[in-house]
């Protein structure tokens, strides 16, 4: 919240009571990635993400790529 209030301006009263909180997470993202600090690891390659998408959905990944 400091974050938010400090590059915005905005009262703590209008952060808590009036922001919804999935646009008050992408604005302190976006505060943050500006100023260099990551706020979510880097994932792993994407031929990882493919291989542990296959383990977890098994034949119904495979039918849905063979569309």
């Amino acid at each position: 919240m400091l974050t938010l209030a400090t590059e915005t301006g905005w009262s703590e009263i209008y952060i808590l009571r009036e922001l919804p909180l999935s646009r008050a997470l992408q604005y302190r993202h976006v505060i943050l990635r500006r100023r260099g600090f990551w706020t979510l690891a880097p994932d792993a390659a994407p031929k990882t993400q493919l291989a542990k998408l296959r383990g977890a959905l098994g034949k119904l990944f495979d039918k849905v790529l063979s569309r």
